[in-house]
């Protein structure tokens, strides 16, 4: 740690932490569970390579090959740029817009790099349906323990009983209370799940954050390692149905029967300007692609295309969410309204930095 730190490189506790736990195939926390696992030679001989490059600030999550966004672990490579927090925003902004559009949605993705904002986006959109099955389980495991238990108070019925004994369990006389205690039970295991075996809970009101019940991503990648490794991300989340990932720069690759078909376009494009790029630190500079970062003079020379042309695919009243530098807000604005947006946000980062502006796209301007 105190190595890293002597070089310069951002956050060396995390880093070493990070390269530790790689190394030896275990999870950060156990790191500090079992501090006397030994490492083996080879083990060590990693981890030596690692911390070496580390300190030239190659990017740690380059080392590992991973990284994590939005609590999902996402696989990095030097395709494409590792996903930072500031990008969360932009997952939760077109969530939240698009959850109060519609229940259905088809969402077009540009740069997508590593695909973490689709498939991030994804995760937010099925939680109420995953919520709702735990719900539907739950319940269902109720029944079975509320029908075991009716079936033992009332075992005597199938045993038989003795001369002089009452129907029941043998000893015990029947209490006519037990069996509408059960119903009423079941009753409430039904309230809180769905209304009957198999049938799920209904969904959220349409309008609400949320209620969205289905989505399917295009996403679009210029990149073609990049294009890979998304495709790899998606499988890896079990999306690779619904995330179809093409290769071609923003819009090109879309056919023009999906022209009006999208209800969010969602975008972190390469935003850096030329000046703060050269301000940006080494391990940024000189190891992730520029064709992820860097926007031109101004930064918005991405931005503008994918705001002019966006009126083109979007359906009627669809949303446009796009990450920027922090310093653009103003002049991005100024972009969505041209192309005919309403309704245009600004959104900060966990920084309380201007991150993302999102807009909805007015009825008849496509």
């Amino acid at each position: 740690m105190s190595h890293l730190g002597e070089r310069g490189v951002d956050s060396p506790a995390v880093c070493a932490d990070m390269l530790l736990s790689a190394a030896i195939g275990a999870e950060r926390l156990r790191l500090y569970m079992e501090p006397d696992r030994l490492a083996s030679d080879e083990e060590r001989a990693t981890l030596r390579d690692w911390v070496k490059r580390a300190a030239t600030h190659e990017p740690v999550q380059f080392l590992v090959g991973e990284a994590w966004f939005h609590q999902i672990r996402i696989e990095v490579d030097a395709s494409t740029m590792i996903p930072r927090p500031a990008t969360e925003t932009l997952v939760e902004v077109g969530h939240r817009r698009l959850a109060a559009t519609t229940d259905s949605a088809r969402i077009l993705d540009l740069c997508t790099g590593t695909a973490c904002v689709s498939i991030a986006l994804l995760n937010l959109i099925d939680r109420p349906q995953r919520a709702a099955a735990r719900m539907q389980e739950a319940e269902q495991a109720a029944r079975a323990d509320l029908v075991r238990l009716s079936s033992t108070l009332g075992a005597g019925e199938e045993t038989g009983s003795s001369e002089g004994e009452s129907g029941g369990a043998i000893g015990i006389e029947p209490d006519p209370a037990i069996d509408p205690a059960i119903d009423s039970a079941i009753d409430s295991a039904i309230s809180k799940g769905s209304s009957s075996p198999g049938e799920t809970r209904a969904p959220v009101a349409s309008g609400q954050p949320g209620s969205i019940r289905t989505a399917s991503v295009v996403a679009t990648e210029l990149v073609n390692d990049a294009v890979e490794l998304a495709r790899r991300n998606a499988a890896r989340h079990l999306h690779a149905d619904r995330i179809d990932v093409r290769q071609g720069s923003l819009y090109d690759p879309v056919t023009p029967e999906e022209r009006s078909s999208f209800d969010l376009i969602i975008s972190n494009p390469p935003y850096i300007s030329d000046a703060e790029f050269e301000r940006c630190p080494p391990n940024v500079r000189e190891h992730e692609p520029a064709t992820a970062l860097r926007g031109g003079k101004d930064g918005l020379d991405v931005i503008r295309r994918v705001v002019e042309d966006a009126p083109e695919w979007l359906v009627p009243g669809g949303v446009l969410a796009i990450e920027m530098q922090y310093d653009q807000a103003s002049a991005v604005q100024g972009l969505f309204a041209a192309a005919g947006f309403e309704e245009i946000e600004v959104h900060q980062d966990v920084d309380e930095l201007d991150r993302v502006v999102s807009g909805r796209l007015r009825n008849g301007s496509n």
